[in-house]
C-alpha cells in the first residue's frame, strides 16, 4: 500500500469482510459519524481542523502522528488515483467569497476562508476586500490560519494580495435601422477587467486598499485606493481616498459578483459611482440597519486628445478632479432588513433602502472641453472594445442613448430599493429619479429603473452583506465542477443559476435649451442621441467553484432614439472570470 510518505509497504492479507468493515469504519471516522480517541482533540481549538489544512500539510501531520488529524484515504486498485481527499468546497453550508471592496465586507473577512455557518473556513465564497466590512474578515483569516498551522501570530502591519480578471466575448445581431444609425457594431473578445489589489491593516483599526486595473483607460488605472479608520465615536468607520460613493444598491454590488455581465443601464445613467472623497459608514447594534454618507469630488477630469475633459458619471480612472468652481457633491444611503433568517445567515430576508445625492458640476466656464457640464449616457449593458473610444462604434460597443454635454449648475438623484431572498430564489429592484439644472433653467429629469430576479437550479442561495446592504451573487457550489482524469468522468457540475433583468432609462431630455447643448458629433453614433432605452436580458451563470465562473447573457437592446424610432439589436455575450 502507499503511505503518506510515498513508501510502498507489503499489503497484509485480510478477509473480504474485514476489508469492508475497515473501510466503512474509516469512512465513518472521516465524516464524523463515530468518535475516536483523538476526536476530542480534533475538535479542540489548539489543533488544526481537517477542513482548514491543505493535503500536503495534512500528510505531514499524519506522518508525524499528531493527535486529532484524520485524513480519510480511499484506495482504488488499477485506477489513476491512489487516494482522494475530501473536497472542502463542496460543503453546501459554507458561504460564498465576499468582495473585499464592498461596504461591510472587510469586517466580515473579505477573501478569508470560512468554516460554514458558525465560523470561517475554506468552503465559503471569496470576499471582495474593497467592499466595506470585508477587509478585516479577510485579513483576520490569514492571521488565524497562520497561527493554526505554524503556531505563531503574524504581526501588524499585515499585507495581502487580491485580484480578478474577466475576459468577455460578444456577438451582435443588428436590425437594418440599428446598423444605419450606429454603424456596424463589431463582434469582439477582450479583457473587460484585470485588477490587482493590495489590502492590509497598518494597526488594529487602520485599513488600506491599493487597487489598479490593467484593462481600462490608462492601463493601469486608479480604482479603489483608500485608507480607513475604524471604531470612531458617532461616525463608525471613516474612509478617505477613491471609492464607490454610497449611491444605489446596484452600485454597491461588487463588480466581481454581478448577476449579469454589467450593472444595469439605470445605474449607468444616474450614479456618479467611484470618486475621490471622504465617507463614514456604520451599522446598528442588531445589524438590521446600515447607513453611509460621503462628501466627494462630483466630477472627473481626464486628458483626451491634447486637452482636459470634464465628465459627470462613470469611474474616475485618473483619481483627479480640477476646476475653480463647484465640483463638490454629497451622497447618502440607508438600508433596513424587515426580516432576516439568522439560522441560515440570510437565506430568507426582505431588504429595503433609499438614498439621496447632490452634486455641483465642476469644470470652468461655459465653453471648451472643461466647461461645467452634465452628461448621462448608456451602453447596452455589455462592452467590448477600447475603453478610451468615447462611445464611438469604431472603438467598440457604442453608446445607445446620450444626453450630450449640457451646461448645468448641479444635479441630484434619489432612489428607492427593494430586495428579497427566498432560498434559491431572489430578486431586487430599484427606481431612480435624477434631475439636473441647466444654465438659466429649466430642470431636466432622467427617470430610470430595473428589476432582476434569479433562481439557483442547484439549490444554493445568494449571500447578503449586512454592512453593505446588498445581495452578493457569489456562491460555493454544493458540488464543484471537476473530473477524474482524461479517461475518467465528470464528478461534479458546479452551481447553476438562471436569471432575468429588465432595464428602463429615459434620456429623451425634451426640454434641453439648445444654447446649453455643447455636443455636436456626427458619430456614429451621433451625439446627442436623445431617447428611451429598454432591454430584457436572460442570463445563465455557472460556478465551477468559489473562485471561477462562466456567464452567458442574451441582451435584446431596444433603444428608441428621437427622430429615428426603434433601433433594436441583440447581443450574445459570454464571460469567464477568476478571482482570488
Amino acid at each position: 500500500m502507499i503511505t503518506p510518505t510515498g513508501i510502498e509497504r507489503p499489503r497484509p492479507r485480510r478477509s473480504s469482510l474485514a476489508v469492508v468493515t475497515h473501510a466503512l469504519f474509516l469512512a465513518a471516522v472521516g465524516w464524523g459519524l463515530v468518535d475516536t480517541p483523538g476526536s476530542a482533540a480534533a475538535e479542540s481549538p489548539d489543533t488544526p481542523e481537517r477542513a482548514d489544512i491543505d493535503e500536503d500539510v495534512a500528510l505531514s501531520l499524519a506522518e508525524e502522528h499528531i493527535s486529532g488529524t484524520v485524513v480519510p484515504l480511499i484506495e482504488r486498485e488499477g485506477g489513476p488515483w491512489e487516494r482522494f481527499a475530501q473536497n472542502p468546497s463542496a460543503n453546501p453550508l459554507r458561504t460564498p467569497t465576499l468582495d473585499p471592496g464592498q461596504a461591510g465586507n472587510i469586517d466580515r473577512g473579505a477573501g478569508r476562508r470560512f468554516e460554514g455557518l458558525s465560523g470561517n473556513g475554506p468552503g465559503n465564497p471569496v470576499l471582495d476586500p474593497g467592499q466595506i466590512g470585508n477587509l478585516d474578515i479577510r485579513l483576520d483569516e490569514a492571521r488565524n490560519r497562520l497561527e493554526k498551522l505554524e503556531g505563531k501570530t503574524e504581526q501588524l502591519p499585515l499585507i495581502r494580495m487580491s485580484g480578478f480578471f474577466q475576459v468577455d466575448d460578444g456577438l451582435f445581431s443588428q436590425s437594418p435601422a440599428s446598423q444605419a444609425h450606429y454603424g456596424d457594431i463589431q463582434d469582439g473578445v477582450g479583457f473587460r477587467r484585470a485588477r490587482l489589489q493590495a489590502i492590509g491593516k497598518l494597526t488594529e483599526f487602520t485599513n488600506f486598499s491599493i487597487e489598479f486595473d490593467f484593462a481600462q483607460i490608462g492601463r493601469p488605472s486608479f480604482f479603489d485606493i483608500w485608507g480607513e479608520q475604524e471604531q470612531i465615536p458617532i461616525l463608525g468607520t471613516v474612509r478617505i481616498g477613491q471609492f464607490r460613493q454610497p449611491g444605489t444598491m446596484d452600485a454597491w454590488t461588487s463588480v466581481r459578483h454581478l448577476e449579469f455581465l454589467e450593472r444595469s443601464a439605470a445605474f449607468q445613467a444616474t450614479d456618479p459611482f467611484r470618486r475621490v472623497g471622504i465617507m463614514a459608514y456604520a451599522m446598528s447594534e442588531d445589524e438590521r440597519t446600515s447607513w453611509a454618507y460621503s462628501v466627494y469630488a462630483s466630477g472627473l477630469t481626464f486628458f483626451e486628445g491634447g486637452q482636459n475633459v470634464y465628465q459627470t458619471f462613470g469611474d474616475n480612472r485618473a483619481g483627479t478632479e480640477i476646476g475653480d468652481d463647484g465640483g463638490i457633491g454629497f451622497a447618502s444611503r440607508i438600508t433596513h432588513l424587515f426580516d432576516y433568517d439568522d439560522l441560515t445567515e440570510g437565506r430568507y430576508l426582505t431588504h429595503v433602502g433609499t438614498g439621496f445625492l447632490y452634486g455641483q458640476t465642476g469644470g470652468s466656464g461655459s465653453t471648451g472641453p472643461g466647461a461645467k457640464t452634465y452628461r448621462s449616457f448608456v451602453f447596452p449593458e455589455f462592452f467590448v472594445g477600447d475603453p478610451s473610444g468615447l462611445g464611438l462604434t469604431a472603438a467598440g460597443t457604442p453608446r445607445v442613448v446620450d444626453s450630450g454635454r449640457v451646461l448645468a449648475d448641479n444635479f441630484w438623484m434619489t432612489h428607492v430599493e427593494f430586495a428579497r431572498n427566498a432560498g434559491p430564489a431572489h430578486f431586487q429592484t430599484e427606481v431612480m429619479l435624477e434631475g439636473f439644472n441647466q444654465f438659466g433653467g429649466p430642470t431636466t429629469f432622467v427617470p430610470a429603473a430595473y428589476f432582476q430576479c434569479g433562481y439557483f437550479l442547484t439549490g444554493e442561495s445568494a449571500l447578503y452583506l449586512k454592512q453593505a446592504g446588498v445581495l452578493d451573487y457569489n456562491v460555493v457550489p454544493h458540488t464543484t465542477f471537476f473530473g477524474t482524469g482524461r479517461r475518467g468522468r465528470l464528478a461534479g457540475w458546479g452551481a447553476w443559476e438562471a436569471a432575468f433583468r429588465w432595464t428602463y432609462v429615459d434620456l429623451s431630455c425634451t426640454n434641453i435649451n439648445p444654447a446649453n447643448q455643447l455636443s455636436n458629433s456626427a458619430g456614429p453614433p451621433p451625439a446627442p442621441g436623445y431617447g428611451i432605452y429598454n432591454a430584457p436580458t436572460l442570463a445563465l451563470n455557472w460556478w465551477w467553484n468559489r473562485f471561477t465562473r462562466v456567464q452567458f447573457n442574451w441582451i435584446h437592446a431596444m433603444p428608441d432614439v428621437r427622430g429615428k424610432g426603434p433601433l433594436p439589436f441583440d447581443i450574445f455575450a459570454t464571460r469567464f472570470q477568476i478571482e482570488f
